[in-house]
């Protein structure tokens, strides 16, 4: 499968579980109370109560991470890596930039569109497990992608 149509897909699926947990939050949200639990802490426990309209901040930040996400993907498509690296191994590096940028984009709105959404709509506080864990495997990610692009340099300086 090509990365371009894997991002295609990955970037679908973002803004579909967006889309998909907004409507849902819409048509729940004549049905919440006036005040309701928005945050939870460490313990499990609601920590900010709030006016319901509030509800929305989840979808708020979704929404700014997928435009970011979608910015950077657009900029890494174009950015040059630099100037010692094969053309392989540039493009190489822009594939696992976007992908590693879209499995981001992935985990972070169902965490926050999703997860943290149904909280709110189900006035239950989140196990802040599960997000945590989400988050902490993305950043992992992250980490081997980082190691994974600076082996791709030195090898290319040492090949050169």
């Amino acid at each position: 499968m090509s990365t371009k149509i894997l991002h295609i897909i990955l970037t679908a699926a973002a803004w579909l579980i967006f889309a998909g947990c907004l409507i849902r939050f819409l048509a729940a949200y004549g049905s919440l109370p006036d005040e309701i639990g928005i945050h939870f802490g460490g313990k499990g426990d609601f920590d900010v109560i709030d006016k319901k309209i509030y509800g929305f901040y989840p979808f708020v930040i979704s929404l700014i991470t997928l435009v970011i996400c979608g910015l950077v993907s657009a900029v890494v498509g174009k950015a040059s890596v630099g100037k010692n690296i094969t053309e392989r191994g540039e493009a190489l590096s822009r594939s696992a930039v976007g992908l590693y940028t879209d499995i981001l984009q992935l985990a972070l709105v169902f965490s926050l569109a999703g997860l943290w959404s149904d909280a709110v709509i189900k006035q239950q506080p989140l196990n802040t497990a599960i997000p945590v864990s989400i988050i902490l495997i993305v950043f992992v990610l992250l980490f081997a992608l980082i190691i994974f692009l600076i082996a791709v340099k030195i090898v290319c300086r040492v090949n050169k």
